[in-house]
């Protein structure tokens, strides 16, 4: 029984000796079965579309993304995002293009525009040193030349210079320095870029009312993550949008913007819910350098049709300060979108009656109401790029859009007595443009859009101010406008 149990351990140490030395064990001859078969080739992924990819690429007018780059240390050229020049990771020079053709039709009789117009063909490049520092420089080339009467009485034309400015980033995202001529922070559709606008044209009360560019310097920057945004400011005149051949609007302006998005921690539905206010405040004078009949022009509120551009509230004599108060609302979920937008402006009248006393100030009033799908499905962002490119098989991308708004003119309080219609006016007779506008934009791809608007206004209260129209004007009809836009 002894030698069994000694001959049994003795084999159990043998084989323990065995599998040691790599004798292969079931296991081991497994794997050897395993490592004799053939290996199995990986199978290819299917290549992505050309179109998808287009997709993701940036469009032009997207904001600057520095981690764009086309690879390697030295000088090197490329065309991710516009055709561009850097040096290392320090210097990037982007040369941009914006052209606008647009076509317009109206009610018979209307003669204040042109069938087809070059609306906008706008050079310009951009970039960054040291990605501390930003610059841009934009150059409008189709700047409409003064006729030889406007010259005659003193008038200037429009700068075609737009933005020109340098930001510098003193704090990353929190405190910036932008100084040169650029948009006045006042207004939301105002501020929105026009190849970024869901419609031909901006609202009435971004035209008439806010500021646009102007010369100035500007702390702008966010905090709390991000959760606000700001921009202070101050500024030689009060924007482009007051300044006209007759109007040389107003001086030294002080203007401040914030948004945010306050709403969010409540509801994942307000995520994207940012809302904005703004405040804005210059001085306004009735001693203009531009003559009207040998006598200063008005320097006040004026009101255009939106294609007309026919006067339906014409400028009164102002002095003082002029105040503009604007509040905003801007939701994206998805494929739509929505905005809101309310603006007042109130121009003192010191010394402005017949007698010289001073009169109640005199009021204009906008707000506005939009809303758009994109029913292709993709993402509402400003620029809305296609999923699918047109010319790499697919169709593009096609948005619904609609906006009802509303621009009046008045005067604040009322002295009981009859509104009329003068520069000088105690009470000044109210006058209104009701809009509703109706879109169709289709982007093909990341380069192209092609917008159709159907436009309806309703003009209130024209009455015995027809004689002050540049044309007799129905009370009420519908214009229609396509614009074809390509930005490189």
């Amino acid at each position: 029984m002894m030698k069994r149990d000694r001959t049994r351990w003795l084999a159990g140490v043998a084989a323990a000796i065995v599998m040691i030395l790599g004798a292969p064990g079931p296991a081991a001859a497994g794997q050897s079965q395993k490592q004799d078969q053939p290996k199995k080739k990986k199978e290819k992924k299917p290549k992505r579309p050309r179109a998808a990819d287009a997709a993701e690429q940036p469009a032009p007018d997207e904001p600057i993304d520095p981690q764009i780059d086309f690879g390697g240390r030295g000088p090197r050229v490329g065309w991710k995002q516009h055709p561009s020049f850097r040096v290392g990771s320090w210097f990037r020079l982007d040369y941009e293009m914006k052209m606008q053709e647009d076509g317009h039709a109206s009610f018979p009789g209307a003669a204040n525009f042109t069938p087809w117009e070059l609306h906008r063909n706008r050079v310009g490049v951009s970039g960054y040193v040291t990605k501390r520092v930003d610059f841009e420089v934009e150059y409008e080339l189709t700047e409409k030349e003064l006729q030889d009467k406007d010259i005659a009485r003193g008038a200037l034309p429009r700068s075609q210079w737009k933005d020109v400015d340098v930001n510098v980033h003193v704090l990353p995202t929190v405190a910036q320095v932008r100084a040169g001529k650029f948009k006045i922070p006042f207004g939301l559709d105002e501020m929105t870029g026009v190849t970024h606008s869901d419609f031909v044209y901006r609202s009435l009360g971004a035209s008439y009312l806010d500021p646009a560019r102007d010369i100035g310097v500007m702390v702008h920057g966010r905090v709390f993550k991000r959760g606000l945004n700001y921009w202070v400011g101050r500024f030689q005149h009060d924007g482009d949008n007051a300044q006209t051949h007759k109007e040389q609007g107003g001086d030294n302006t002080v203007a401040a913007r914030v948004t945010g998005a306050p709403l969010r921690v409540l509801h994942p539905v307000f995520k994207n819910l940012e809302i904005g206010g703004a405040i804005a405040v210059s001085d306004v004078s009735d001693q203009s350098f531009l003559k009207c009949d040998t006598l200063d022009c008005p320097n006040g509120l004026r009101g255009r049709t939106v294609v007309t551009q026919d006067f339906f509230f014409e400028s009164v004599y102002v002095n003082g300060k002029r105040k503009r108060y604007e509040a905003d609302a801007d939701w994206t979920a998805g494929p739509v979108s929505a905005r809101a937008e309310y603006t007042l402006q109130l121009d003192n009248r010191i010394g402005e009656g017949t007698s010289n006393q001073t009169l109640s100030d005199a009021r204009g009033r906008a707000w506005y109401l939009a809303g758009t799908w994109l029913v292709t499905g993709e993402k509402k962002k400003r620029p809305v790029k296609p999923e699918s490119d047109l010319f790499l098989g697919g169709f593009g991308a096609v948005e619904l859009a609609a906006r009802v708004e509303r621009l009046w003119f008045d005067s604040v309080g009322d002295t009981g007595g009859v509104p009329y219609r003068s520069p000088r006016a105690i009470d000044i007779l109210p006058a209104s443009d009701r809009v509703l506008t109706f879109g169709v934009n289709w982007m093909p791809n990341r380069f192209m859009k092609l917008q159709l608007n159907a436009i309806h206004e309703q003009l209130d209260g024209l009455g015995d101010r027809q004689h002050a129209l540049t044309k007799p004007v129905p009370d009420q009809f519908w214009s229609k406008v396509v614009r074809f836009q390509l930005v490189l």
